[in-house]
């Protein structure tokens, strides 16, 4: 149910029948930051690398103003999903989504560690075209925001790490939503802007305030420069991940988000995922997560560059 509609239902003191809305008041109890980033951190750091097929359905309106319509969650799965993380425990780590058709790529959103970029593009009909920038200048003031943003597409699945340091950027902020119909841990996660190195606010997460389940993100907004929503993601129907090809097996697995909805609302863009058969096997080459090797040509003679005007410092990574 819509939480205004949960809201107005609370005031009036009518019964709230839908499900995932209620009236009763918050747990007493609550946990500090320091525990709910831990929890969260704990089964994360579980999945060294990830295998999941997908069931895809995306639209995005390009530059153009041209709308890309393709897949479906109600058809088998038509992309495949992999990560592999880096040395670094925040990132960057490999991360690549990538859609079929009739045995080719149709489009493809990742990041490349070996390239030292993220992107975006399509290839369909013959025609292609996409986007792409530097990891080291992801968040930079005057960077075109993507149609999708593999960045942003990677928070959202719940096994990248979150700082645990709270004394210094990158890090995160705790509040609570205490209203009946919200009951939430909010995280706001904020760094340092490249270039400026002014500190901005990322994203904020919505864990579940509950003691009788686990506490997992079920909704994550994601802010750009000025502060503005520019990507609002849904995440539930949490399942285990299949752990395999790992040095010390969890006793318990970890676990994940499998049906996810994500909205770029000034892109007029939208994404809606459903994962399924999630593994750590180790099944994918690295050389599938690189860039310039893997671009189509009708991709290649159309592609950008949405951080071309801007300088990376000597030694910067990200």
């Amino acid at each position: 149910m819509n939480p205004l509609k949960i809201a107005l239902t609370c005031s009036l003191g009518l019964p709230l029948l839908a499900a995932g809305g209620s009236c009763e008041p918050c747990p007493a109890t609550l946990v500090s930051q320091e525990q709910l980033v831990a929890e969260y951190n704990a089964n994360a750091a579980m999945v060294p690398r990830l295998w999941a097929r997908a069931k895809v359905q995306v639209k995005f309106v390009d530059a153009k103003g041209r709308a890309f319509t393709w897949g479906s969650t109600l058809l088998p799965p038509n992309a495949l999903l992999h990560l592999r993380k880096g040395a670094g425990r925040l990132g960057p780590h490999d991360f690549l989504l990538h859609g079929r058709e009739a045995g080719q790529e149709v489009f493809r959103a990742g990041v490349s560690t070996a390239d030292g970029v993220y992107y975006f593009w399509t290839h369909y009909g013959g025609e292609g075209g996409g986007l792409y920038g530097r990891n080291a200048l992801a968040g930079a003031a005057g960077v075109e925001q993507m149609p999708i943003d593999p960045h942003q597409l990677l928070s959202v699945l719940g096994i990248t790490e979150l700082p645990a340091d709270f004394t210094q950027p990158p890090t995160v902020l705790m509040r609570m939503d205490d209203r009946p119909q919200h009951c939430a841990y909010v995280l706001t996660y904020i760094d340092r802007q490249p270039i400026t190195g002014k500190i901005v606010s990322r994203r904020e997460a919505y864990f579940d305030w509950h003691d009788k389940r686990p506490r997992r993100p079920f909704q994550i907004n994601f802010f750009d420069e000025h502060g503005r929503s520019v990507m609002i993601a849904t995440m539930k129907a949490y399942k285990p991940i299949t752990a395999e090809d790992v040095d010390n097996p969890p006793a318990a697995p970890a676990e994940m988000p499998t049906d996810i909805k994500i909205t770029w609302p000034q892109k007029g863009s939208e994404i809606h995922i459903v994962l399924s058969e999630m593994t750590t096997a180790d099944l994918v080459d690295p050389e599938l997560f690189k860039f310039w090797d893997r671009l189509p040509g009708a991709v290649r003679s159309n592609l950008t560059c949405v951080d071309s005007h801007l300088k990376v410092a000597e030694g910067a990574t990200k």
